[in-house]
């Protein structure tokens, strides 16, 4: 690794990008349309398997701790500590091939997940697309810290995480209507594959950039993960944001990955029906969420940097209530547009908390701080988010039929009306409790807000 004239930091095998070419609006909006598209696929490909949870846990045998398995732990284990061996990747070569090799490499697990004919199989497959997956978030947030100034960051993750509620429509809507024509094998099959195309297009159209182009330091040295992980540790206020991160995904992922078989179980929706409720409801709240909680973060930060910590914490406090009332709501027509507003609420923490932790960062620590905020947050929420909700799902629903859950297993007893009235209840009653995790993540927010100034002004990788 080198460094040129001009402060250029060369990565090995691959072309740096000028300073001009970098700081240009035109290009810089084409960098993040780009990484909007990776997390298009992500979620398109993420969200297939909740889309078709009902169909493959008929056709297999499962019951809902399994499916939670197959949505969380599974997936999320070796997504959540890979991060932090390919965000070091990425702070000593091209995060623009990493991520090209990631994206595609996931797209081809979603595939073989279509292959899949038990649950060891299947738990396999979700396995690999973790794998891929852990390549994505470290390198692209990296690339935006060195594309977009401090006081655009948190509109510029927000505007690439616009990925997630239209990728999770396409994967909603698309996988419940592919997996009701044609069967839940060819939904993993159709919106897997084109991904491997963006990989290609990825490696073909991007360039690495110079690091620290908005730092006010040059580094030219990797700081160590054991002195950057002290350091973090120190920062009172990343822990709170972590904390409260990690307290709104355990809801977020949770409700989410359960939530098409709820309104199959309470309303009597179709698979295609479900699918394109689940898409539009996410559509509608989470790009709602992610570009209202993206704007109010920049423009209140210009004069206080804590309002990144604020608009997290009042937008998940508000959002348990919110979800209580859904939940609870006695009409589907009244039910929509409260998970509408409740997920818009939700969401607003995102963006906000994203950049807050970049902030913190160095321009050679900034990936490697980034997969440790994610390995804690994913590790845990996405992780344990599902299976919890399964679990207490299952649970519940035993309580309320005296041969227990697993006499629901059968695809024929799950379609009775007793074993049908008995699992909404037991999922409905397993999202109230997940929601209250929103109000206890809302206080970390806020406890992180206190410490946020003094923080920002003092980046985690200056500390060792």
């Amino acid at each position: 690794m080198s460094a040129s004239a001009e402060g250029t930091t060369t990565i090995p095998g691959n072309t740096p990008a000028t300073a001009e070419t970098q700081a240009s609006r035109r290009y810089s909006r084409y960098v993040l349309f780009i990484l909007f598209l990776i997390c298009f696929f992500n979620y398109a490909d993420r969200f297939v398997i909740v889309a078709v949870a009902a169909p493959i846990r008929a056709e297999l045998g499962l019951n809902d701790f399994q499916l939670g398995l197959l949505q969380g732990l599974s997936f999320a284990l070796l997504y959540s500590v890979l991060g932090i061996p390919f965000a070091r990747l990425a702070e000593h070569y091209s995060r623009v091939k990493i991520l090209s090799v990631a994206t595609a490499a996931w797209s081809v697990m979603t595939v073989v997940c279509g292959f899949a004919t038990n649950f060891v199989q299947m738990l396999m497959a979700r396995v690999g697309v973790g794998v891929g997956e852990a390549g994505f978030m470290g390198p692209a947030s990296s690339l935006i810290g060195d594309y977009f100034p401090p006081r655009k960051r948190a509109m510029a993750v927000s505007i690439m995480m616009l990925g997630v509620p239209f990728g999770g429509a396409v994967g909603a809507i698309a996988g419940g209507w592919i997996g009701q024509e044609l069967g839940w094998r060819w939904a993993f099959f159709i919106i897997g594959s084109p991904g491997v195309l963006v990989g290609l297009l990825i490696w073909m159209t991007l360039r690495e950039p110079m690091r620290g182009l908005f730092e006010k330091t040059k580094e030219q040295s990797v700081q160590s993960l054991r002195q950057l992980a002290a350091a973090l540790a120190r920062n009172r206020a990343f822990c709170h944001a972590m904390a409260g991160g990690t307290l709104a995904g355990i809801g977020l992922h949770g409700i989410g990955g359960f939530l098409p078989i709820y309104f199959m179980r309470a309303y009597d929706l179709s698979l295609a029906q479900a699918g394109v409720t689940h898409g539009l409801v996410t559509l509608v709240s989470v790009g709602g969420g992610l570009l209202l909680g993206g704007g109010l973060a920049d423009r209140g930060g210009r004069r206080d940097l804590r309002w990144y910590a604020w608009i997290p914490a009042i937008g998940t406090i508000l959002a348990a209530p919110l979800y209580y009332f859904a939940f609870t709501a006695p009409e589907f027509s009244f039910a929509v547009p409260l998970f509408v507003v409740a997920g818009t609420c939700l969401l607003l923490h995102y963006g906000p908390g994203m950049a807050f932790v970049q902030n913190l960062a160095t321009a050679r620590t900034r990936a490697s701080t980034i997969a440790i905020y994610q390995l804690v947050v994913n590790g845990i929420s996405l992780g344990l988010g599902p299976v919890l909700i399964g679990a207490f799902s299952d649970w519940f629903t035993g309580t309320q039929l005296e041969g227990g859950a697993q006499q629901c297993m059968d695809a024929a007893a799950a379609a009775t009306t007793v074993c049908r009235e008995a699992m909404a209840a037991g999922l409905r009653q397993a999202f109230l409790i997940a929601a209250l995790f929103y109000i206890w993540g809302g206080i970390h927010y806020l406890l992180a807000g206190r410490n946020m100034a003094r923080e920002a002004a003092e980046p985690a990788g200056d500390h060792a």
